[in-house]
């Protein structure tokens, strides 16, 4: 997720990155700095992402040709597909936090993934 807002918005802090995942999820995740900026170190260190510049300590984060060709179409769907784990697991994780309209939401959810799945094509 972190390479497509960064392709698709340009560079960015590991605040905005927060807040744009929060975005898109429509709230149902905030990642949390210890899980962001583990992730922005371990994406620089495989040359998915450099740091584009620094100023009043902050880091703007923006992507590498290396990340662009990951997020090629056939390799764009196993990084969907990854985030789409990830967001999972932080759902069965916090649990406790469902309440009726999330509950429909992930019954729409599932329903689309049954259709997929039976899709015979």
């Amino acid at each position: 997720m972190i390479l497509s807002l960064l392709s698709k918005k340009g560079e960015m802090t590991g605040a905005q990155i927060i807040r744009e995942i929060e975005k898109v999820t429509q709230g149902i995740w905030r990642p949390s700095p210890g899980a962001i900026y583990p992730a922005l170190d371990k994406l620089e260190s495989n040359e998915l992402i450099s740091v584009s510049k620094a100023e009043k300590g902050q880091k703007y984060y923006q992507i590498t040709e290396k990340g662009r060709k990951l997020l090629a179409p056939q390799s764009n769907l196993d990084v969907v597909i990854g985030d789409v784990e990830y967001n999972i697991r932080y759902v069965v994780e916090n649990k406790e936090l469902i309440n009726a309209e999330i509950r429909e939401r992930l019954r729409r959810i599932l329903s689309q993934l049954e259709e997929i799945l039976n899709d015979q094509s």
